[in-house]
């Protein structure tokens, strides 16, 4: 027995996950990208879902709120 579909059709589909992720652009010196692509690589994963668990990993560990970014420039 298949499984029910959820959506009706691909475009259906693409406008759900749409609705329910966002997109981040993100720019880079060329060294940290060099970086994230040797790291990538060596886990092999993509650059994508290797920044997203970076993402994920400083936001479990640390409180941005009271902490803060001190060596972020303003």
């Amino acid at each position: 027995m298949a499984r029910p579909k959820i959506y009706a059709n691909a475009a259906e589909r693409q406008a759900a996950y749409r609705e329910n992720n966002a997109r981040v652009d993100l720019v880079l010196p060329k060294e940290l990208n060099a970086t994230l692509d040797d790291i990538a690589q060596h886990l092999d994963l993509t650059k994508n879902s290797l920044v997203n668990a970076m993402v994920r990993f400083a936001l479990t560990n640390r409180n941005w709120k009271t902490q803060g970014a001190a060596w972020v420039k303003k």
